[in-house]
């Protein structure tokens, strides 16, 4: 047992872990539930007149909070919508066009009303789609606010910015705001996430990029939908978060239905770039060449470099010339790559390999549970559904980059790259597609390899 005291305020509390506890009984969206008061207090050094006063704020206005809540969580509900349905079984009534309030509180429940040390306080949910730590919603600003790591409220700090508004930092490394836009007719949340420690305020080039944003805000989406095209890719893609770096680059975290997770969009640069993974987002530095010295381990050897917006190993031959001298080569073979990537898939395709791709797919044991004689599907890596035909779109945005290994001669006048590309799906179950290709951009299909 912990220690235990009566505040004149908040009644008797018991210490446990970091906080102050007591009980209340209360009946919330037709449940009759326990909620657990827990006032911060990691140091012991005793309750404040601040959380005193949070506690009397939420007591005054406990109707008003329970009133306004669902329609911020139905808010969040849908926005995660895809994520939440991909990790439990969703009944017909909890989509997201049909969700209501009743069925949202049956997966989701209030188990602590929180109190942080500068007098912040929220409701903390528990729900069917998050395992131990349930979001927050924080009741103490103007508008109530959804938390989705409960640990950025444990640890809340708080910035009000001319530019973006109310900020709050996360336990990483940036400020999250929140703002209204609309990109295909619904008006829908985006998070604003700016790059920065707690300690560090809006940069100047955050403001500029942001200031930029909003003036292309319609021409980007126009010419994201264009880049989505142009590699044969239809589906739609829903715009989640705008990151920005202190240094200015910009883009979209979107959730995209053909990589069912979520994805990268660089923004900040003439035509949008599509990073598969959201880290390679996070991580952009704007840059006036492909590769760069800073991209190599060491002066030879591997590095790493960005090939159709997923990072890539290249190996580079140690002969009698310097990678410094061979890296105007290197990046105009890189370069070449990257624009060229239209060529590089009908190159693969006109060799055979769409084709071969279903043929190792075909040979699979298992069928799909929806396979039927018309669409035939066939489980890769025993997880992954593929449907014959593949298309060409499809296979397009299955090719990722492994290895690059340079090549040159004696001369350095001249370069070849060794190429490994994989799929994903895995279509040839864990070979790799082996090409080589000259200085000139000539493609030679070598076949599989593994």
């Amino acid at each position: 047992m912990g220690d235990i005291i009566k505040d004149e305020v908040l009644g008797e509390l018991e210490y446990n872990k970091y906080v102050w506890v007591r009980s209340m009984d209360k009946t919330l969206y037709g449940s009759d539930v326990v909620i657990r008061v827990l006032v911060q207090d990691e140091n012991q050094e005793g309750i404040l007149d601040v959380q005193r006063k949070a506690y009397q704020t939420y007591l005054e206005n406990e109707e008003k909070y329970i009133n306004e809540a669902p329609k911020y969580i139905l808010d969040y509900y849908k926005w995660n919508f895809e994520e939440i349905d991909r990790v439990v079984y969703l009944e017909p009534e909890d989509q997201k066009d049909t969700i209501t309030e009743k069925a949202l509180f049956v997966m989701c429940k209030v188990y602590f009303l929180q109190i942080a040390r500068d007098g912040s306080f929220g409701w903390v949910f528990g729900c069917s789609w998050i395992e131990r730590r349930g979001f927050v919603v924080l009741l103490s600003e103007e508008e109530p606010r959804i938390l989705m790591n409960r640990d950025e409220f444990r640890y809340l700090h708080k910035m009000n910015d001319k530019t973006f508004g109310l900020l709050v930092h996360d336990v990483a490394n940036s400020w999250k705001g929140l703002t209204k836009h609309s990109f295909f007719g619904v008006e829908e949340n985006l998070v604003i996430e700016l790059e920065g420690s707690v300690e560090d305020t809006i940069t100047e080039a955050q403001k500029k990029a942001y200031a930029e944003y909003l003036e292309k805000e319609e021409e980007h989406f126009k010419a994201f939908i264009e880049v989505l095209r142009a590699t044969m890719v239809t589906e739609t893609a829903l715009p989640k978060t705008l990151y920005i770096d202190k240094e200015g680059n910009y883009g979209w975290i979107c959730y995209i239905p053909w990589f069912d997770k979520y994805t990268g969009v660089l923004l900040s640069e003439e035509t949008p770039l599509i990073f598969k993974n959201t880290n390679l987002l996070l991580k952009y530095r704007k840059r006036n060449n492909p590769v760069v010295m800073e991209d190599f381990n060491d002066e030879y050897s591997h590095g790493n470099v960005f090939v159709w917006g997923e990072e890539t190993i290249i190996c580079v031959e140690k002969k009698t010339h310097s990678l410094e001298e061979m890296l105007p080569l290197i990046q105009k073979l890189i370069a070449f790559l990257n624009k060229e990537k239209d060529a590089f898939v009908k190159a693969l395709i006109d060799d055979g390999m769409l084709a071969l791709a279903e043929e190792w797919v075909s040979s699979c044991e298992d069928e799909a549970e929806d396979s039927t004689k018309e669409r035939r599907g066939y489980m890769v890596d025993d997880e992954t559904a593929v449907y014959l035909p593949i298309s060409e779109k499809d296979f397009a945005a299955s090719l990722e980059f492994d290895t690059i290994d340079i090549s040159y001669d004696e001369e350095a006048e001249d370069i070849s790259a060794h190429i490994f590309i994989n799929c994903d799906p895995d279509y040839f179950a864990d070979h790799s597609i082996e090409v080589y290709m000259d200085s000139k951009g000539n493609i030679d299909v070598i076949g599989l390899a593994g």
